[in-house]
């Protein structure tokens, strides 16, 4: 902040440090002159301030605290409650040992030493991450509404990005698991099967009405969270809006099935497709985990953290697609993805699809 000293009555001499940038320039100091009474040259500095770190009029003032606040208060529409609670946690963890640091303040350096602290304090560096993801993530929120020029985490912590995971199951993994599944009953066979071959999110999965196919469409467009004890349905997807997938005839048989089975248990089905008969509410994601959990096991095939997770039967429907030689806006439709995000996540199946792509134009040519 400026640091003002009145020279002679009415004259007022302003200092600002402007620290280092992201695009390289060395700190500097910079001083102005400012005539009038005290009120509104501090008004005046204020502004000034504001235009050489390149932030809003207002927000010089504003600290670390200041911003997750506002940043939570702005996203909490948009996150599910899950997502609330998990970043509401990591920002009161962030805010204990920089909410007082005023953001202009906030740099590379500082970063270094908060990671250090949390080191010594003997935070796991899975903790750490979490909690380095969040205040990146808020920074960058604040950049775009003019609270400060650059992300000083960006710099100082350019590591510990969090690595997205993405397994490749093996086609014979998830025959596999889809068998082990069956054993359990149809309906276990059926939550994995459309984690499989509709590549969709498990809390999509168990939010699935039985109106929501019509012949072999499948309309995606809920989530099924909880708050609590309290099942929450939103009509949306994790990236908005709802989805069409076309299904194959065997797992279109296998939802028909299903839905006689339940028919003959309770007379007639609740509404929520994987829901036990006779139950109100849809099922939690968790039960389609540890639907995946006593497959893993029942197959042999090792799953949690050093294995695969449920979500990778999302992942392998994507890869197997793409390397098959699909379409990638196809592909990324079917998923819920954009496509610019399907070509960032799976490069690797795309280029391999390529292989395909020209052994194919190569048949239509050579006979």
């Amino acid at each position: 902040m400026a640091t003002i000293t009145e020279r002679q009555p009415g004259v007022y001499f302003a200092r600002v440090f402007l620290p280092p940038t992201a695009a390289g320039e060395k700190g500097r100091q910079v001083g102005k002159v400012f005539r009038g009474g005290k009120k509104a040259v501090r008004a005046e500095v204020a502004e000034w301030e504001a235009s050489l770190r390149g932030t809003a009029p207002g927000t010089v003032g504003a600290t670390v605290a200041d911003l997750l606040e506002l940043w939570q208060q702005a996203k909490a529409f948009d996150w599910q409650p899950t997502t609330v609670a998990a970043h509401r946690s990591r920002a009161s963890l962030v805010a204990a040992d920089l909410g007082m640091v005023r953001l202009v303040d906030l740099d590379p350096f500082r970063i270094d030493a908060w990671l250090a602290q949390m080191r010594r304090d003997g935070v796991g560096e899975g903790a750490i991450r979490s909690r380095v993801g969040s205040l990146r993530t808020a920074l960058s929120w604040g950049i775009s509404r003019r609270m400060l020029r650059f992300n000083p985490v960006a710099e100082a912590a350019p590591s510990l990005k969090t690595a997205r995971r993405t397994s490749r199951p093996e086609p014979e993994q998830v025959v596999a698991l889809l068998a082990a599944a069956a054993q359990e009953g149809p309906r276990a066979a059926l939550g994995l099967r459309l984690a499989a071959v509709a590549g969709a999110r498990s809390a999509e999965i168990v939010a699935l009405r039985w109106d929501d196919l019509k012949d072999d469409r499948l309309t995606i467009g809920r989530q099924r969270h909880s708050q609590g004890r309290k099942a929450i349905v939103r009509n949306q997807t994790k990236t908005g809006g709802s989805r069409s997938v076309v299904l194959d005839p065997g797992t279109v048989e296998a939802i028909h099935a299903w839905h006689r089975e339940a028919d003959e248990i309770v007379g007639a089905p609740t509404e929520w497709m994987l829901s036990e008969p006779g139950a109100s509410e849809p099922p939690s994601p968790r039960w389609l985990y540890e639907v995946f959990v006593r497959a893993g096991r029942s197959a042999g095939i090792e799953t949690g953290r050093s294995g695969l997770v449920l979500h990778d039967l999302r992942h392998w429907a994507a890869s197997t697609a793409l390397r098959d030689g699909h379409d990638p806006v196809t592909v990324a439709a079917r998923l819920g993805h954009s496509p610019e995000t399907l070509l960032r996540v799976y490069a690797q199946e795309v280029e391999q699809g390529q292989e395909g792509v020209a052994a194919s134009l190569a048949a239509r040519l050579d006979g």
